[in-house]
């Protein structure tokens, strides 16, 4: 048994936008304390790893381990229905196998409902990767790099050292670089026991901040040379963490 209820939407349409981006078709385990979410691209290039506490809901209620596998797109569908001031209420009818979304206004009440998909295959292990780097910057500063970099290329060069962080691309119609060295206003900590660098598909990179930036405004950026990227994104509550495996000799 599962049911959940929230007052305002908005963070949990962005969320399920920001896992949409990675996975169309995903499993949500869900039990008395979270619901979690860890899964591949159909090209096996990135992964989410996603959490949502309890207390992320105005109400929360599940029974032993729930497996809700659906359609992220069509869940977005029917989120994108719910107005401003609607309550609503996710459940799960086990016995129709389907997810019900209840939206409630006074004496109003609007139901959808969506069949539950077939189980997805196990789930992945979380990437066991020992990053040489880090830095944790504005989100929005970081995003701003990537559009900028996918003006001349279709990948984008990522590096961290002591002293700063570099994000830069080049092609045909010319180069782009962004540096934030320390003391920079948006770029909070870095750190780097060796220097690192990694080449990746600036499409996957600028999806995924730009559906991450509607929830968080800081991300943590954890690197070792031509190795996964690993990019967490803090929300106010649960977990978006994403990794993307590097372009080598690009």
């Amino acid at each position: 048994m599962f049911e959940a209820e929230l007052s305002n939407v908005e963070p949990l349409r962005n969320l399920i936008k920001a896992i949409s981006v990675v996975v169309e078709e995903g499993s949500f385990r869900i039990d008395e304390e979270h619901i979690r979410l860890l899964a591949m691209d159909p090209s096996h290039v990135a992964m989410v790893d996603f959490e949502l506490p309890k207390e992320f809901f105005d109400r929360y209620s599940a029974n032993g381990d729930v497996r809700l596998s659906i359609n992220m797109r069509e869940l977005l569908k029917f989120l994108d229905r719910v107005d401003r001031g609607e309550q609503l209420r996710i459940k799960l009818d086990e016995e129709q196998s389907r997810v019900v979304l209840e939206c409630r206004r006074g004496g109003h009440i609007r139901t959808f409902t969506m069949p539950l998909l077939e189980p997805m295959e196990e789930e992945a292990p979380s990437p066991k990767i020992f990053f040489k780097a880090s830095a944790r910057a504005l989100t929005q500063s970081i995003r701003r790099a990537i559009r900028d970099a996918a003006l001349v290329s279709e990948h984008v060069r990522i590096e961290i050292s002591a002293k700063e962080l570099r994000i830069q691309a080049s092609g045909e119609a010319g180069s782009v670089s962004s540096v934030w060295e320390m003391g920079a206003d948006d770029l909070l900590e870095i750190k780097a026991q060796e220097d690192s660098r990694a080449t990746f598909t600036i499409s996957y990179l600028q999806d995924m901040v730009n559906a991450a930036a509607m929830s968080s405004e800081v991300t943590n950026i954890e690197l070792s040379t031509d190795m996964p990227i690993k990019m967490s994104f803090e929300l106010p509550q649960g977990k978006l963490v994403y990794y993307l495996a590097p372009c080598i000799g690009v």
